[in-house]
């Protein structure tokens, strides 16, 4: 209580203000002593000189008379001045002539220890006296006591001292009653007042002015506090709507966000960490994090505890471990876990953030089994296969081992596929691959490129290498056997094929590349024997595969450089032979070999995926011709151009775009063009080729449905499909004057398309008795060798667009 008293302003004003008045009470009292003090010597003085004034002549007399009685009589006078302890008149010879003396030892004073101090205790004074001539007789002798002659001056002392002290303790108490009343009342007031208002919940209240200090500097003090309060208020309210947002923002946050002391124990959560622990926030707060998870997993928790450890040692305050934490809910996520060190009042603190990155992890470990394990069926894929081959062939050159590499590829898989359905397509596949690996042995390594190919990896078969070759023979002909035999999909049941190629290795070297493109080329010329067979590779085989590698190179420049050329086949009407349509058709000028055949080149385009290119060009290179026979006045109104497309130019997600910018270039409608399309290519997509169709027919583009009755599709699939016309294939029209059969087939075909109000087109026509026929059927078009070749767009233009002029302007 002592110590908050001495901490007012009050005490120690008044404690001030009292010594001040004392100091300058006594100091203003010594100056004024001191003064006092001054005066009384010099009073001393003037008294001694008043005395020899008084007794000068009656001494100088006596001096001059040399008369003794009467010194005498004067010294005797002196003894009325008390202060006087001594006096004598001396002659001229300095010889005592009366003297009168009073013991100083007899006077005794409280002051005397004083005087000493100031001054000499007896003043002594020689006063000269001298005659009329001014010449010295004697002299007159005055002791004075200093101690009796400041008697007054010490009586005033005291008096001078106690009123001064008096006087200034006086004005102290009155000017500590000023700032009482004055200062600090109104200063305790206005802090009683202040103190009354919770700086976090000022509900608005105010300091109140006290009355007469509005406009003083206590007004001041008072407007100063409320803008104070003001501000506090306007900051609690944007701290607490931030405290809101950032509490929105943390509870939003799909990660585990929290805080701990010093002591591990939780002192904020967000929602997250609620959830992960299903507890409270309440609950939580307070509650040490290690203990908490320790119930859950204690291994879990000792590592968390060598974390929170480890971070005090950390130099730059903060890191990050991914490690394993088991929920509530015993369920175990991999998190990337955060800790950083900070500071709040003081305090060492610890925020924890755990980013929960198992999906994370589980797309890492999936994209890595991805990269090198097939997702269908599971076995290892061409990543993978490298691998184990490379080690396979290392192995075997260094134990003088031969292996083997089997190529498997399925025959007419396509056809199931189109047929049936891709989910049927990879059942199949599946249970082909349990078929296949059941046959291998546990050291051998199936794999699947891609599709319906497989590769079998057989390491180290024997060292000698014909015992080698036949024991790859022997597997080939088991897996063909087996490979056969029904499978069960649903309802149905398939029976299928395998052509497989093998290659010996370490024989044909080391190169990867090679040693799968000669199983994959000895795999093609099973297939060209006939399907269902397994072929060894040979030398010869190489040149072929060689010859292919050529081919494709030789395809990339030409779609480089354009040796492509356009030509026309037209398309007749049966009855009339009007032209009604024609085909476009590519050729490939060779600048070395020459014309080269589509026979030789088409289906390589295709397989390699190049054909995409090609067809863009058809389709380019045709609308820059009908640009120009349209501007000439050439082009018929009702005359069609054909274009074939590919299932790989069809399938694209941009053909419909990269069409449309084709025609806008040459700024032609699509009533000129007519696409061909395959009954493979439709139904290996189908819903995806109506869709495409159906938005290019409105902009008057038809489709026509090439060498229909070769492929897979039933009635059904025809109605679907949005085609105008159809054409039959040459192999159907060349026997149908002859063959019965044929005759009954492509009768049928007519009549379905009449019916389906589609158009009918016969390809390969060449001798007149086919066109006989086909007239007998009613309104069919042709087109064949009878009506004419394919040829250049020049030759196209002046056989049948000049005279279609002419008709024009004769007309």
């Amino acid at each position: 209580m002592a110590e908050d008293i001495q901490k007012k302003i009050a005490f120690r004003l008044t404690r001030a203000s009292l010594g001040i008045a004392l100091m300058l009470g006594i100091l203003v009292a010594f100056i004024q002593i001191a003064m006092d003090l001054r005066n009384e010597f010099k009073q001393i003085d003037n008294n001694a000189r008043e005395i020899f004034l008084v007794v000068q002549n009656s001494a100088q007399r006596a001096v001059h008379l040399l008369d003794s009685r009467l010194a005498t009589e004067v010294v005797k006078g002196l003894n009325n001045y008390r202060f006087l302890t001594y006096a004598a008149i001396k002659d001229d010879n300095n010889q005592i002539m009366a003297e009168y003396e009073i013991a100083s030892d007899n006077y005794t004073s409280s002051t005397q220890w004083f005087t000493q101090l100031l001054t000499d205790r007896i003043a002594e004074y020689e006063f000269p006296l001298v005659n009329d001539d001014n010449v010295q007789e004697g002299s007159l002798v005055l002791n004075i006591n200093s101690d009796r002659g400041l008697a007054p001056f010490y009586n005033r002392a005291i008096t001078i001292f106690v009123s001064g002290l008096l006087r200034n303790m006086g004005m102290a108490i009155v000017l500590i009653l000023i700032f009482h009343y004055m200062l600090t009342r109104p200063l305790t007031t206005i802090s009683a007042r202040l103190a009354s208002i919770r700086p976090d919940q000022t509900e608005g209240r105010r300091v109140m002015h006290l009355s007469r200090h509005q406009n003083d500097e206590l007004g001041n003090i008072v407007n100063s506090a409320n803008v104070f309060i003001s501000a506090i208020e306007n900051w609690q309210g944007e701290l607490s709507q931030r405290e809101q947002q950032l509490r929105l923002i943390l509870d939003a946050s799909p990660n585990q966000i929290f805080a701990i002391d010093g002591n591990g124990e939780f002192i904020f959560v967000n929602n997250m960490t609620e959830r992960f622990y299903r507890c409270s926030g309440e609950k939580l707060i307070g509650k040490s994090y290690i203990h908490l998870h320790k119930s859950i997993n204690p291994e879990e928790a000792k590592s968390l505890n060598f974390c929170l450890k480890r971070l005090p040692k950390m130099k730059q305050g903060s890191f990050s471990v991914e490690q394993k934490l088991t929920d509530a809910n015993d369920e175990t996520h991999t998190m990337q876990i955060s800790f950083i060190a900070f500071n709040m009042h003081g305090k060492n603190c610890i925020l924890v953030v755990c980013v929960d990155i198992t999906e994370r992890v589980k797309a890492e470990e999936r994209v890595e089994y991805l990269a090198f394990f097939d997702t269908l069926t599971g076995l290892p894929n061409r990543n993978m296969l490298y691998e184990y081959l490379k080690k396979d062939i290392s192995r075997a050159r260094r134990l003088n081992l031969y292996g083997a590499l089997m190529f498997i590829d399925l025959d007419d898989f396509k056809r199931i596929n189109d047929s049936m359905g891709h989910s049927a397509g990879d059942q199949l596949l599946i249970q082909l691959a349990k078929e296949i690996e059941s046959n291998k042995r546990e050291s051998d390594t199936l794999a699947r490129l891609g599709g319906d190919e497989f590769v079998l990896c057989m390491p180290e078969l024997h060292k000698d290498l014909d015992v080698a070759k036949q024991l790859a023979v022997d597997l080939a002909e088991r897996l063909l056997a087996n490979i056969r035999k029904p499978i069960s999909i649903g309802n149905s049941e398939f029976i299928i094929s395998a052509s497989i190629g093998i290659i010996l290795y370490p024989l044909e070297g080391d190169d990867l590349e090679t040693l799968l493109s000669f199983a994959d080329t000895a795999m093609y010329k099973a297939k060209q024997l006939g399907r269902n067979c397994y072929k060894v590779f040979e030398d010869s085989m190489a040149d072929e595969a060689q010859s292919l590698l050529a081919l494709e190179s030789e395809l990339r420049i030409a779609i480089k450089q354009k040796q492509f050329e356009v030509k026309l086949q037209p398309i007749l009407d049966a009855k009339t032979g009007d032209l009604v349509s024609a085909e476009a058709l590519i050729r490939w000028n060779h600048p070395e070999k020459g014309t080269v055949s589509p026979n030789d080149f088409i289906s390589f385009l295709e397989q390699s995926g190049m054909v995409v290119d090609v067809d863009y060009f058809v389709l380019d290179r045709v609308c820059q011709f009908i640009k120009q026979q349209k501007a000439q006045g050439l082009f018929p109104k009702n005359l069609r151009i054909s274009v074939n497309l590919s299932a790989n130019t069809l399938h694209q997600h941009v053909f419909v775009s990269n069409v449309q910018a084709i025609l806008n270039s040459h700024d032609i409608k699509g009533t000129s063009i007519e696409f061909e399309i395959t009954e493979r290519a439709a139904l290996q997509r189908l819903n995806e080729v109506i869709d495409k169709a159906r938005v290019l027919q409105l902009q008057g583009i038809t489709f026509s449905l090439d060498d229909f009755g070769t492929g897979y599709s039933s009635l059904s699939y025809l109605k679907r499909l949005p085609v105008n016309k159809i054409k039959i294939d040459k192999s159907f029209i060349k026997d149908c004057v002859h063959d019965p059969q044929d005759d009954a087939l492509v009768s049928s075909i007519i009549a379905i398309a009449k019916r389906l109000k589609l158009g009918v087109v016969a390809e390969g026509v060449e001798t007149q008795e086919q066109v006989e026929w086909l007239n007998a059927h009613g309104s069919v078009y042709y087109q064949g060798y009878l009506g004419d070749r394919p040829l250049s767009l020049d030759k196209f233009h002046s056989k049948y667009l000049l005279p279609y002029k002419s008709m024009t302007l004769s007309s």
